[in-house]
């Protein structure tokens, strides 16, 4: 399944473009140059280097999904991120990840070329190559278990992903060594037997330059340091760059198919209040509120709440 075709961020008015770049280039060199100086005097260089490689990379700007959705169905949730403006884009190509975590017994998958990358339409890779391009995704078991391992939610669970061959993202005749915004995009099957309510939905991302990529992490705690967890919408995570309240709220409504079906499928039942469909009477009065969603006989006729 391939997804809709998306704006770039730029495009919605949503993330930085490429404009100015002189001069955001020499205010960037001179910033870094005054940091470096500072950190200079105090560090060793070996020290300084290691903890410029710690450093976040990008930051969640957007996350998307449906406020609304029935059961049974399946829809599209993503996020967005870009460069927080830090001193480390200094890779050419490496391994992007990405995480979601759904409620358990929710599946899922990505579409053809969920990894999508936008900036400026005159801005190329060194090769020539344009920016604005599409990466597919396969999933990534190892993720999944560390994500698990390190976020752990009662009922929830998560699923991850990378991308299938590393990703260039060093883009030619930029002030920055990074591209404009990433969006990963999800595709999310909610069961037909799932409660209705209220539901969460967390995003966790990152990448990693190395060819082993995450593969060379025995356990998610010797990879919590690296780049591989940039950015996260998790709640208490030790995440360093992460936008709480960017995790997506979704309510699940009652899977029509069902609902239609059980009133096509039931026994009449008369007498006045309100009944379920077995025949157990709820209350003596008409008035349904704090009921669960479901069908009912109120005052012997069939009703969908």
């Amino acid at each position: 399944m391939k997804p809709p075709p998306h704006p770039s961020p730029e495009e919605e008015g949503e993330g930085p473009g490429l404009h100015n770049l002189e001069q955001k280039m020499m205010m960037q060199k001179s910033n870094q140059n005054k940091k470096a100086s500072l950190l200079g005097g105090r560090l060793g260089g070996g020290l300084l280097f290691s903890l410029i490689l710690l450093t976040s990379c990008y930051k969640i700007i957007r996350t998307t999904a449906p406020k609304q959705a029935e059961a049974g169905s399946t829809i599209e949730v993503s996020f967005t991120v870009v460069d927080d403006g830090s001193s480390t884009q200094n890779f050419v190509t490496d391994w992007s990840y990405a995480g979601i975590r759904v409620p358990e017994g929710w599946e899922v998958t990505v579409p053809k070329g969920a990894h999508q990358q936008f900036a400026e339409n005159w801005v190329y890779y060194s090769d020539g190559s344009k920016v604005n391009s599409q990466h597919n995704m396969v999933a990534c078991d190892k993720l999944t278990e560390f994500c698990n391992a390190a976020f752990k939610k009662s009922k929830y669970t998560w699923y991850g992903f990378q991308s299938q061959k590393k990703v260039p993202k060093n883009i030619s005749a930029c002030w920055r060594n990074g591209c404009d915004s990433i969006r990963i995009t999800f595709l999310v099957t909610i069961p037909e037997n799932a409660k209705p309510g209220k539901y969460t939905i967390d995003f966790v991302g990152g990448d990693e330059e190395d060819d082993a990529g995450i593969n060379k992490y025995n356990a998610y705690t010797d990879a919590k340091d690296s780049r591989i967890f940039h950015v996260g919408t998790v709640n208490n995570s030790y995440i360093e760059n992460k936008a709480t309240a960017l995790a997506c709220q979704i309510e699940v409504t009652e899977n029509a198919t069902n609902v239609k079906s059980a009133i096509s499928s039931e026994v009449t039942i008369n007498g006045k209040g309100i009944y379920t469909l077995d025949g157990k009477k709820v209350r003596g009065t008409k008035n349904t509120a704090g009921l669960p969603h479901g069908v009912y006989y109120i005052d012997g006729k069939k009703v969908i709440r």
